[in-house]
Formats: C-alpha cells, sequence, structure tokens
C-alpha cells in the first residue's frame, strides 16, 4: 500500500544504530531506504541524511538533523500488542536504558500497559490489544493547549483530509481522548488538564505525501494561517505540532543518481518554507 502518511523522529547521529534497534523491537518492518547529506548547508557531505523504516506497518522517518531539537512526551507512539509474550518482549526493548512514564502493570481503564521514553528520548506506550502490532501516533494536548482537542482535529480534518473515528469524555462532559483518521492514518489525541514540563518539539513531526502543487497550497495555507512557516516545507500550527509536505517528484529530483541535479534541487529546496515544486524541477534541470 502506498504511504501518505509517516512520523520524523530528529537525531543527532547514531541513525544506524537507532534504525537496528527499532528494527529488531517491531514486527512486520523493515527498511525503505537512506539517502546521504549531498551539499554542505547543513552536513558533512556523504554523511547519513536519513533512515526510512516501516515499523508494524506505519512509516518512520529518522532524520539526522543535529542537536538544535529534542524528542518529546507530548508526541507519542502507542504500541498495540498482539499478546502478552509480545507487550512484554517490546516493553522490555523499548524500557532498557530509557525512562519509565507509567510502569507496565494492569489499570483499571487500560489493561495492561505501559509508557517510556526509549534510551533516543522518544516516547511509547504500550498496551495489550486483541489484533495483530500496531503503531498509533498519539498527541497530548496539555498547558496552554488544554480543552482545544476538538479544534485541532477540526482544523486538521479541514486540512489534510480524514474523519473523527472516536470520542472519550471526561468529567464535565469534556473530551478527554479522541481518534482520528488524516489522509487514512490512524492518530489518537489526548486532552490532558495537568501541568507538564514539556511542549511540541521539532524533535517529533510528522508528514504528508501530496499529490501535487494544489495539494501541498491548500495545506499549506490551512496550517500557517494561524501557524509558522519554516525551511524546506516544514509548517507549525497554532497548536505547536510541525507537519511536513513531502512530494515523490520532489524526492526523486533531490535523490537523482546524477549527482549535480540533485544538488541543484537540494540547494534550491533550501532557500525555500512553502515548497514550489515547479522551481525545483527548474532548478534539476538547470534552467534556473
Amino acid at each position: 500500500m502506498e504511504q501518505k502518511f509517516g512520523c520524523c523522529l530528529w537525531f543527532d547521529g547514531h541513525l544506524t544504530e537507532a534504525a537496528d534497534f527499532y528494527l529488531k523491537t517491531f514486527e512486520d518492518s523493515k527498511k525503505i531506504d537512506e539517502t546521504h547529506y549531498i551539499t554542505d548547508e547543513h552536513g558533512k557531505i556523504g554523511d547519513l541524511l536519513t533512515i526510512a523504516l516501516e515499523l508494524a506497518g506505519c512509516e518512520f522517518l529518522l532524520l539526522n538533523g543535529g542537536s538544535d531539537f529534542k524528542p518529546t512526551p507530548a508526541i507519542s507512539y502507542v504500541v498495540n500488542c498482539e499478546n502478552e509474550k509480545q507487550l512484554n518482549d517490546v516493553w522490555s526493548r523499548l524500557n532498557q536504558d530509557g525512562e519509565t512514564l507509567m510502569p507496565l502493570t494492569t489499570y483499571p481503564e487500560l489493561g495492561k500497559f505501559g509508557w517510556t521514553n526509549d534510551r533516543y528520548g522518544f516516547s511509547w506506550q504500550v498496551r495489550l490489544g486483541d489484533s495483530l502490532q500496531t503503531i498509533v501516533p498519539c498527541i497530548m494536548f496539555a498547558n496552554e493547549n488544554y480543552g482545544l482537542a476538538q479544534a485541532a482535529i477540526d482544523e486538521w480534518i479541514a486540512a489534510f483530509g480524514g474523519k473523527q473515528t472516536f470520542v472519550i469524555k471526561g468529567k464535565e462532559d469534556r473530551l478527554r481522548a479522541s481518534g482520528f483518521q488524516l489522509r487514512g492514518q490512524e492518530l489518537i489525541i489526548m486532552d490532558s488538564p495537568e501541568k507538564h514540563d514539556f511542549d511540541f518539539s521539532m524533535g517529533n513531526s510528522f508528514y504528508f505525501y501530496f499529490k501535487d502543487q494544489a495539494d501541498i497550497d491548500q495545506a499549506w495555507e490551512a496550517i500557517t494561517r494561524d501557524g509558522k512557516e519554516w525551511p524546506c516545507g516544514w509548517m507549525e500550527d497554532r497548536y505547536g505540532v510541525y507537519w511536513q509536505t513531502v512530494n515523490q517528484k520532489l524526492l526523486d529530483w533531490t535523490n537523482d543518481p546524477d549527482i549535480e541535479k540533485a544538488q541543484r534541487a537540494t540547494q534550491e529546496m533550501y532557500k525555500m518554507k512553502k515548497i514550489d515544486l515547479a522551481q525545483i524541477q527548474r532548478a534539476h534541470d538547470g534552467l534556473n
């Protein structure tokens, strides 16, 4: 199935080690590809830039971006395990050399469940499900964002396309958690009244494969209208969640086997905030 969505994890080195760690942790997993720096604006030419993985059916991009950003528990990844042995194995690996946020045990409303930051700082919720292993991204609204989860769901569905799938209410009939789909990808949002010492970070972001320029333009306008524009097709919504714009032609141009064409396309992309496919193609083809 063609991937339309992915989770980006920001690293400062250790990509090969981390990729091997995740591939050994999750079932139905494989390495998709890797890319290297081909210009020296943001890294050393030849060094690993990204490794793309499919983990339990969900695409993850490990990005060697440097030390500017760190992961945050405001974005976590819910691992639904098929049986207790699988759950215990996944927990043991993710929790080893990590930080326990909620111990693995049986909770009244959650069943058998644990929450941990792994050795690289990324946050995972592990629970006993009733089907094949899956991973579902989870977004926690807290602090200044508390009470805004439903508004965010509505705005993301309008920007990217999708639907709300379930709602769990808490005290005073307020939304406590909800499931929703964006372009076929399942996500969960939690609305927490508790104060936390973390918020969203570029260390965890999401990306979509947009089909064409009009598709990019529509989402970019919707997300950045009250948010922020960032270089290279990154955008931040008004809640502080980061989203990236990806397009298959863009990937083909910036990873062209002809290194000069790839360098021209990449350098043109570095000049941009919103991705302009036609302009990048002209640079790739040497027509600028």
